[in-house]
């Protein structure tokens, strides 16, 4: 494996040619001591004030390689060279690409031997070679200008390093007629080549700041969000409607979507969920939105039980025993509200619920009827849930909350398949914790930075190290507002509770710009830029644990204890084996 400079190709690299190129170089076997610069810039271009090589090769023991990359189709017709690329845009120019290799090797070679000490000067006739890559053709050599073994194309697959030892072969008996016989001092050593990319890019790995990286993946991000508004168009002339999807697969974003579409026609709707903070975060949403968008309601359904009570004048007994809490809002809350809606004239138009896969039960159910026009059974209504992998609230399985709903009446199903959320590491991830495995679709392949997993011993270690995290994010520029802290466990259990001269605000609608923390359930339906879990100390409980790291966008961190860092090997083996 080649070592990469820079370590990781930038972003703004749109040639898939180039990336494609970068990692076969990466992978390449028997070539930990070559160096590979990609896009070389070169201030004192023999032919332009600036120009750049896309690859540029050291390897010990051969020597010195510029290499240009043409990706697409290639033509070349009465000496005009013209490069069509995936979106049918043509380049054309005069100059081909042998000759932009040759010019690039020269300039680079000037270079050097400006910039070599003393000790070094003996690197002034090293051995040199060009090459032209055009990886999704079969390319014939046609022209006096090149010979067929400097042309790498589609036959020769990922073998970057044949690649180059043909280059070096065929060079050397051009070099032989030219220059004699190649000597020893004519091959780089190792040591020459470090510090011949020492000359050529200084301190060279600039690495992509993570502020940087993360503004990048949530631009791909939202790019697929949009993709996903095509579902509402489907659900048009379907009065009735099951959407099914994966954490990040944008349920939300299309229920709020479906919801100003259909308050715009005059309808008067409701948008429900389970969750609290969710809950405030639709009702900052639609506060801001023009009236004529804002739904009748939208927040939790027991908020809205709570307000039908309330507005009829009865009075609430809320229990005061956390233990009773679960059986009032399922049971006790429903039957209050349905007795005070029975009452009533009003009925939505259309009734719309996210996290559906909390709230399909017989009394929450009991309760749509009561407030829908025509019922659950003939009446307008959309249900968004994950029915497989969310459901932390009910103890009940997928096919069971389906039945319930599929007994009162009929209703199309539509599934959501691409992840508009999470990178590519993080679903992978989330893959082998819990092993759900559905096929998510990665339109444009977001991949991000790495999950970055980091064992705990302590509680003071881990706190340690929690800081190191924020210090390195910090260092880095991430701003506070796009990092959240989620834990399994109440605040004053957590390790945040540990933190000295470290201010973290509790998780709040609106969301204020300061680091934030949250149980990994009262997060649930929301999202950030930056997750930190911490406290993991098992991977058992995979429904929270695909909740907490399906909330991440771009990077995540999980503090994990000893214990957890085992069951993680012992999980990644098992998923990995299974799917061999």
């Amino acid at each position: 494996m080649a070592i990469m400079i820079p370590s990781d190709i930038s972003p703004d690299i749109r040639s898939n040619a180039e990336k494609h190129i970068f990692s076969w170089f990466k992978d390449a076997l028997d070539t930990e001591d070559w160096v590979v610069l990609h896009s070389l810039g070169i201030t004192n271009h023999n032919k332009v004030i600036h120009g750049e090589v896309d690859f540029f090769v050291l390897a010990p023991g051969l020597g010195i390689f510029a290499l240009e990359v043409k990706g697409g189709r290639v033509q070349r017709k009465r000496g005009i060279w013209s490069f069509t690329d995936k979106y049918d845009h043509t380049d054309c120019r005069i100059k081909g690409p042998f000759d932009q290799a040759w010019d690039g090797i020269y300039s680079i070679r000037k270079s050097i031997w400006e910039k070599l000490d003393n000790e070094h000067k003996q690197l002034k006739n090293l051995f040199f070679g060009i090459g032209v890559m055009f990886p999704d053709v079969e390319y014939q050599s046609v022209g006096i200008d090149n010979e067929q073994w400097q042309v790498f194309d589609c036959n020769d697959g990922k073998n970057v390093k044949e690649f180059v030892l043909r280059i070096a072969a065929g060079s050397e008996k051009a070099w032989r007629v030219q220059n004699g016989s190649l000597k020893k001092e004519n091959r780089p050593t190792i040591e020459n080549v470090k510090y011949l990319a020492d000359i050529l890019r200084g301190n060279f790995d600039y690495r992509t700041s993570l502020k940087v990286l993360y503004n990048y993946v949530e631009e791909e991000l939202v790019a697929l969000t949009k993709n996903q508004y095509r579902c509402i168009d489907q659900l048009e002339d379907n009065p009735r409607c099951l959407i099914k999807g994966a954490a990040g697969t944008g349920k939300t974003l299309i229920a709020v979507e479906q919801v100003k579409k259909h308050v715009a026609t005059g309808e008067k709707v409701a948008l429900f969920c389970y969750n609290n903070t969710l809950g405030q975060w639709l009702q900052h949403y639609f506060k801001y939105q023009p009236e004529n968008l804002r739904p009748y309601y939208a927040g939790t359904i027991h908020g809205y039980m709570v307000k039908l009570i309330r507005d009829s004048g009865k009075r609430i007994n809320f229990p005061t025993e956390q233990c009773e809490e679960d059986y009032f809002y399922k049971y006790n809350l429903p039957c209050m509200a349905i007795d005070i809606q029975r009452n009533l004239k009003f009925r939505f138009d259309r009734i719309i619920i996210d996290e559906a896969q909390d709230l399909i039960t017989n009394e929450y159910l009991d309760f749509v009827e009561s407030c829908l026009k025509s019922g659950v059974q003939r009446g307008r209504w959309t249900f968004f849930g994950d029915f497989s992998r969310q459901a932390i609230y009910i103890d009940m399985k997928k096919n069971q909350l389906l039945d319930i709903l599929g007994e009162r009446t009929s209703f199309i199903q539509f599934k959501l398949i691409t992840n508009c959320r999470n990178t590519v590491y993080i679903c992978s991830e989330i893959k082998t914790v819990t092993g759900f495995s559905d096929k998510i679709i990665y339109r444009g392949g977001v991949s991000g930075p790495p999950v970055e997993y980091i064992p705990y011993v302590t509680i003071e270690d881990e706190k340690k190290k929690l800081i190191e995290i924020l210090k390195k994010l910090s260092n880095d520029h991430v701003e506070l507002g796009r990092i959240t802290i989620l834990s399994p466990r109440k605040r004053e259990n957590s390790v945040v509770d540990c933190l000295e001269g470290i201010r973290v605000s509790d998780y709040q609608i609106p969301s204020v710009e300061a680091l934030t923390f949250s149980t990994i359930q009262g997060f649930k339906g929301l999202e950030n830029t930056v997750i930190i879990l911490t406290d993991i100390e098992s991977y058992q409980d995979i429904r929270l644990i695909y909740v907490a790291f399906s909330r991440a966008k771009s990077g995540l961190y999980v503090l994990e204890s000893e214990n957890a860092a085992k069951e993680y090997i012992e999980l990644y083996f098992r998923r990995n084996k299974s799917d061999g």
